[in-house]
């Protein structure tokens, strides 16, 4: 994306930063992306940014000397429950700086006027993000802080090696000896997906995404498809509660399985749930399946409970609290309940 090298902070020549509405921008800003092979980006843009727009999502964009566009970011309004309240925030998303100007000074006068005019309209609590190598010092410079990092975990429930797919079987049956026993019900995509509401807030520090069906339209390409299979999760008494809902994307029989939302409440029975996930997943044909959650929280330890491992992939979040709301969500780190859907990559 962009570099950290860092010189003195000159005004950048032919270097003009605008607000634009980005579907009305639409061609170029492919064009910025497919020129610096990011040929996945135009379906993307198809999928997610009209719906953005109308929630509230803004793109800046910066223009050469020649009137051609240059560099991109934008902003995708997050909604979250954080203590019994509704917490406004804004995902930063797609910076890209065109390599003539991909340096330092550029792409942070880009993200500083992003901050700039977000912080104006007095609407956000917080922006985040989960840049990679390149862009985290220039993030950084503008103010964002560290609050954490989304990490890969996998379980194997398969293998076709005899010998192998015994052992997992074990493995299994000692895991669901060590939780409660649930009741998993297959949901067909277009119900469960309006079904889904975040629970009451696990304490204070406890971020709770609220997500809005255009976020599955735009993070999973198809969506909702034969891929797509929502889970119910309930009690195995007589009163039969409801206590959580996932969503697996399946990769065809004899391949892998992918966690792409997960609601627990409480989240003491999260190991539970997800026991019960791997064993209905399995039964589909998948080989292994995996979960991304957030380092050192609850949901780290309940997904090393239900038998996860843990896999070197990490994600770094930042954020940049905008408002007393906004300080104390950043403050809560950890426990984030976010999940690869609800970021940028």
């Amino acid at each position: 994306m962009v570099t950290a090298g860092r010189s003195a902070p000159p005004a950048v020549a032919g270097f003009t930063i605008t607000r634009v509405n980005p579907v009305e921008h639409a061609d170029a800003i492919k064009r910025l992306f497919l020129d610096h092979e990011r040929p996945e980006f135009p379906d993307y843009f198809d999928r997610a940014f009209p719906d953005a727009v109308a929630e509230g999502g803004t793109s800046w964009v910066g223009w050469d000397e020649h009137g051609r566009l240059c560099a991109h970011i934008a902003q995708f309004p997050r909604a979250f429950a954080l203590g019994g309240r509704t917490l406004q925030g804004a995902l930063l998303a797609n910076l890209m700086v065109a390599t003539a100007h991909r340096k330092f000074w550029p792409a942070l006068r880009l993200v500083r006027r992003l901050v700039d005019d977000v912080k104006a309209s007095g609407s956000v609590d917080l922006i985040y993000a989960d840049p990679n190598e390149l862009a985290q010092p220039v993030l950084r410079a503008a103010g964002f802080q560290p609050i954490g990092a989304l990490q890969r975990f996998v379980i194997p429930l398969t293998d076709l090696r005899r010998g192998v797919a015994v052992a997992i079987r074990l493995y299994h049956l000692i895991r669901r000896s060590r939780t409660m026993p649930l009741a998993a019900i297959d949901g067909v995509p277009e119900d469960a997906a309006s079904a889904i509401e975040p629970g009451q807030a696990n304490g204070a520090r406890s971020l709770q995404p609220v997500r809005r069906a255009s976020l599955y339209r735009a993070r999973l390409a198809g969506y909702p498809s034969a891929s797509d299979r929502w889970y119910r999760f309930h009690t195995r008494d007589r009163d039969a509660a409801l206590v959580g809902k996932a969503l697996v994307r399946h990769h065809g029989r004899d391949g892998p399985a992918a966690v792409c939302v997960v609601q627990c409440e409480p989240m003491t029975l999260l190991s539970s749930l997800l026991v019960a996930l791997a064993r209905r997943v399995r039964d589909t044909g998948a080989t292994r399946l995996e979960i991304w959650v957030m380092l050192q929280s609850q949901a780290a330890n309940a997904v090393r409970r239900a038998g996860f491992l843990p896999r070197p992939e990490r994600i770094p979040l930042l954020a940049l609290p905008l408002t007393r709301f906004g300080k104390q969500a950043t403050a809560a780190g950890c426990e984030w309940q976010l999940l690869p859907i609800d970021v940028d990559r």
